[in-house]
Formats: structure tokens, C-alpha cells, sequence
């Protein structure tokens, strides 16, 4: 599949209709999702996919287009989990969703032992809870081999000490465009463009 038409199927799928401002719930647009899916797909084709975080689903979804062998997508929100339901049935991929805090999740759940597990994630930067992008690193070095991470530009010097000293070995950064329509009603524009970076991350 090209990249281009698979923004086009994630650009497609059912976003949150009603996002919650404490989880800095945004729908990953279909164009980062895809840039950050054809990085990935070198690591997770034929593996395990984790998407932490998975809101409604785009990139567990993504990854089982691309030739994930297995994809799940967690969440805190019961309503994204079942919208990304929704969206996985639309598109005809199997994907396992399940409604829970990441943090009481641990490697029961997969049961492949003999396959890599990739971490996918685009986790909370920490704007509305200091410390929320932590939780999902703390949790990604727990469960991935390698993880996918994307994280506000200006955070970087403190991603790249903070997942040093928690022994994981960052391989490479990607700089990127996230584009975040109006979602709240803070927001007064209708879209802005903000800097990110998607690290490439081994656990150590």
C-alpha cells in the first residue's frame, strides 16, 4: 500500500466526537500517522503492535494494514475505544482494543513470547497533567523492544536524558508537522501546525 492512500483510509475513519481536554485527546491526522506507520513498518511487519494511548484507533489500525501480525490499542476513554472498534470494522482489519489505564497494563497480555512487540504511541505531551508523557514512556521501555514515540519539539533535550536514564537507547529522531484543528474552545484558529518529533527508541 503507498502512503497516500493510506492517509486517505486513516483520514477517513470516525473521530472523537466528543474529545476530553484532561486526556489532550487530538485525532492524529491521516498524514502524520502514515509518515510515522512507513517508519515503523521495518519493525513491527510480521511483530506485535502496541498502540498506547490509542484513542480512536489510526495507528493500530494503520499497522495492521502494513502487515502487523497482531495490533492492539489501549485506552483510558470508553468511548474512543469504541469508535476505534467502529473504525477497525469499517476497514476490515482485526484489531483488539481494550479500555483500560495503561499503567495496570503489563506483558500478560501478549502471548506471542517469540515475536518483537513495537510500541506506537502519541501519547499526552503533559500540557494539562505534568508528567503524562512519563507514564507513557515508563510504559512503552516496560512493553516494546522498540518503540515509536511522538513528543512536542521543544521537549526533546528532556526525552532524550529521560529515556537515557531509564536505560533505553533513542536511534533516531524524525522532525515533523502535527496539524491540530479546533478541538476546544480555547482554540481560535481553525488549524495550527506545531513542531514534533517521532523518536525511534530500543529498549536497553
Amino acid at each position: 500500500m503507498k502512503k497516500k492512500k493510506l492517509e486517505m483510509i486513516l483520514d477517513s475513519l470516525k473521530p472523537h466526537p466528543n474529545p476530553k481536554v484532561e486526556l489532550e485527546q487530538y485525532t492524529i491526522n491521516g498524514k502524520l500517522a502514515s509518515e510515522l506507520l512507513f517508519l515503523a513498518q521495518k519493525d513491527f511487519l510480521n511483530n506485535i503492535v502496541l498502540d498506547l494511548g490509542c484513542g480512536t484507533g489510526r495507528l493500530a489500525i494503520g499497522a495492521k494494514l502494513l502487515g502487523a501480525y497482531k495490533a492492539i490499542g489501549i485506552d483510558i476513554d470508553r468511548e474512543s475505544i469504541e469508535i476505534a472498534k467502529e473504525n477497525a470494522k469499517k476497514v476490515g482489519v482485526e484489531v483488539e482494543f481494550i479500555c483500560e489505564d495503561i499503567k495496570n497494563i503489563n506483558k500478560n497480555i501478549i502471548k506471542e513470547e517469540n515475536l518483537k512487540k513495537i510500541v506506537l504511541q502519541n501519547p499526552p505531551f503533559g500540557a494539562q497533567k505534568k508528567g503524562a508523557d512519563r507514564v507513557f514512556l515508563d510504559k512503552a521501555l516496560e512493553l516494546g523492544d522498540v518503540i515509536y514515540s511522538i513528543h512536542n519539539y521543544p521537549t526533546k533535550d528532556f526525552v532524550i536524558k529521560y529515556v537515557e536514564s531509564k536505560g533505553g537507547k533513542i536511534t533516531d529522531i524524525y522532525r515533523v508537522n502535527f496539524r491540530i484543528p479546533a478541538t476546544y474552545k480555547f482554540h481560535k484558529k481553525r488549524s495550527v501546525d506545531i513542531p514534533v518529533l517521532i523518536f525511534r527508541i530500543e529498549r536497553g
